[in-house]
Parts: C-alpha cells; sequence; structure tokens
C-alpha cells in the first residue's frame, strides 16, 4: 500500500506559563517524538487513556496546531511546501467528539455542508450546490429535506452524520476521526461504525480513528497504536495488537475490557494514577504504574523497536528486533 500521510518524530508543546518577560517558564510536552505512517485505503486506530496526547497528536498532523518538532509528509511530499500543504487541507479533513458543539447552530443543515463546497469552488450554480448536499445526506443516511433544518432539530447521531457529509463534501482522501462516536448511544455507535466502513469501501477512504473502545478501535482498524502519555508505547496489526500485546501498558488495557464470562478473571492490574503531563516520570513515562519496572525502566527512555513483523513496542523487557 502507498504512504498516504507519514509523520515522522512528531513532538508538539505547549507553553503553560511564562515569566515576567515573557518567556516560556513552563513547558508542556503533550506530544513526544511520534512516527506513524497511514496508508491509502486503511484505518490506523489510536487508543489510551484520556489525556494521553491522542487528539493532540491528530490535531497536530493535520495542521491545527503548529508543530514544534517533526515533519509531516502527504504523498511523500513535505506539507511546509505550500502548495502541497493547499492539497492536503482540501484532501485531510476531520470529524470531531462532539456533535453539538462542531455544527454551528445559526446555519441549516445545508449551509454547514456547502460551506467547504463554496471555499474550493467545487459547484458552479446554487442548484448544482443543493444537488451535491441532497446527495451527501442521502449518502449518511439522512433524508434532503433534513437540508433546511438547523442542527438543534437533530439527535446527536444525526449532528454526527452532518458533521460526516461535511467532511465528504470535498471528497477527501483521509479523515482524522476524533473520538466520533464517544458522545452517542451504544445502539447509535454501532449504526455510525457500519456507516463509516460502507463510505470506505465506497470511496476507498483512509481513517484515523481515535477511541477509549479498544473493541470498536480492533473492529474498525487495520493497525492499531497505543499511547501512554504523549508516547506510543505499542503499533502494530490489529490482532496483534489485540491478541497478542506485547507492551505491559497494552496488556493491561486489553485485560481492563469487559468480558461476556462470569469465569473470566484478570491477572493484569495496573497501580497508581496516571501522573501529569508537566512532571513526566524519567525513563519510561510507564514505570511508575507497571508491575515490571526496574532501574532501567526508571533511567533510560525506551526506543521503538520492531520485535515482530510490523509489530512495534517500546519496552525494554520486550526482547528482540531492530531499534526503529
Amino acid at each position: 500500500m502507498m504512504d498516504l500521510i507519514r509523520a515522522n518524530h512528531i513532538t508538539k508543546q505547549f507553553v503553560v506559563d511564562t515569566d515576567w518577560l515573557g518567556r516560556p517558564k513552563t513547558i508542556l510536552t503533550a506530544v513526544h517524538d511520534i512516527s506513524l505512517t497511514i496508508h491509502t485505503g486503511e484505518t490506523v486506530g489510536l487508543v489510551g487513556e484520556s489525556g494521553c496526547g491522542k487528539s493532540t497528536f491528530a490535531r497536530t498532523v493535520l495542521g491545527l496546531y503548529k508543530v514544534t518538532q517533526g515533519d509531516v509528509f502527504y504523498k511523500g511530499k513535505n506539507i511546509k511546501d505550500k502548495q502541497v500543504q493547499q492539497q492536503y487541507r482540501r484532501h485531510v479533513q476531520m470529524i470531531f467528539q462532539d456533535p453539538y458543539s462542531s455544527l454551528n447552530p445559526r446555519m441549516t443543515v445545508e449551509d454547514i455542508i456547502s460551506e467547504p463546497l463554496r471555499n474550493y469552488g467545487l459547484c458552479r450554480t446554487d442548484e448544482e450546490r443543493r444537488k451535491k448536499v441532497s446527495d451527501l445526506l442521502e449518502e449518511v443516511d439522512m433524508r434532503p429535506e433534513a437540508a433546511q433544518r438547523y442542527p438543534h432539530e437533530f439527535s446527536g447521531g444525526q449532528r454526527q452524520r452532518v458533521g460526516i457529509a461535511r467532511a465528504l463534501a470535498v471528497s477527501p482522501e483521509c479523515i482524522f476521526c476524533d473520538e466520533p462516536i464517544s458522545a452517542l448511544d451504544v445502539s447509535v455507535q454501532v449504526q455510525i461504525v457500519n456507516m463509516m466502513q460502507r463510505l470506505q469501501k465506497e470511496r476507498g477512504l483512509s481513517y484515523l480513528f481515535i477511541a477509549h473502545d479498544l473493541t470498536m478501535v480492533h473492529h474498525m482498524s487495520h493497525r492499531i497504536g497505543v499511547m501512554y502519555l504523549g508516547h506510543l508505547m505499542e503499533l502494530g496489526f490489529g490482532d496483534d495488537v489485540y491478541h497478542q500485546p506485547l507492551h505491559p501498558y497494552t496488556q493491561i488495557l486489553i485485560a481492563a475490557v469487559p468480558r461476556p464470562d462470569p469465569q473470566y478473571i484478570r491477572n493484569v492490574f495496573v497501580q497508581g494514577e496516571v501522573p501529569s503531563p508537566l512532571h513526566a516520570p524519567s525513563g519510561c513515562v510507564f514505570h511508575t504504574r507497571c508491575p515490571y519496572a526496574d532501574e532501567q525502566c526508571r533511567q533510560c527512555v525506551p526506543v521503538m523497536k520492531e520485535v515482530e513483523p510490523a509489530h512495534w513496542v517500546a519496552c525494554h523487557h520486550v526482547k528482540g528486533g531492530s531499534n526503529v
């Protein structure tokens, strides 16, 4: 598969506090040296606890946040080039977590979906634009009459469908999905995910799919990345990461997934609380909660290494393979 988007050693920092001269005094590193590739037509899932940097990574790669360090490549070309950046902004879209706040309440559905069409001059006449909006609504399983209504007249699932239709308006190649189902009822979540998979097949879309629900991410994704405190801990094919997790943190996440089995007994437990990202632990950031941590974990930052084909792990205790 061709590399569609390649994020190389992305780091994102925020200045939290400054001194009286305006110089940075406290810096928060939300994303630390992450490399990730999204291929044409595939879904890459990102999982991890709240505040681990998943959404910040997605927004930084998309260009909503300025990269502190690292580079983003679109079809092999650096998006720092203005022409490449223009193409990238059109062909990579985003679906946001909250369907209540991501849609302008003062605009009709037609105006919301039409906005990117106007911005990129994709429709020559009003009639052509209305036809396009109608087709997009039908594509996300909504009636064309919904175009004249306002967001507050719809349920959360319907609003998210409108957000998806807006993202599809400019015929993107990749969509970043920032927890698009977390605010929805379980039955609606299944409908949205099934629709997204159908759209992927019909349009050849790629997805970066961010969610808390590991089972849903496994169902949706070809590859899965696991993040903790701004670091990428494990990356591999969905079945490998879900059924044969190698990193202790991934093992703990998998063990915490509810099982419909009254005889099931969890044999992996996590200790302590997630440290503040403002005061991240030295060495491996997971060592304060890891049951296998030793002095090497406390002192040395583990590097990502390929311990099995296409299965990468950042852990001192997982042996084999070569460094990234």
